[in-house]
């Protein structure tokens, strides 16, 4: 049986909001924002991320990803080490 499951895991100090009047953050499923991260905008969060600790993100992020950084780049993509802009 399915169960629908959403997991978002807040650490301290963590900011979720408007950039503009454009809009606010759209977190996905099973989502980790670590201490002192800022997600700003009107951007979408995929599934099964996770933002490091104080990193700046202002752009969408796909699925299945890691990001650090300011701004936030992509470190690991489905497991994978990458180096990746947003």
């Amino acid at each position: 049986m399915y169960h629908d499951r959403t997991v978002r895991v807040f650490t301290p100090q963590v900011t979720l909001g408007h950039k503009d009047r454009s809009g606010r953050p759209q977190i996905g499923n099973n989502v980790r924002v670590t201490a002192g991260a800022k997600v700003l905008g009107n951007i979408h969060i995929g599934d099964n991320v996770t933002i490091g600790a104080n990193a700046v993100v202002v752009k969408d992020v796909p699925e299945n990803c890691v990001v650090v950084g300011i701004p936030a780049r992509i470190i690991k993509r489905d497991g994978v080490r990458v180096d990746d802009g947003l």
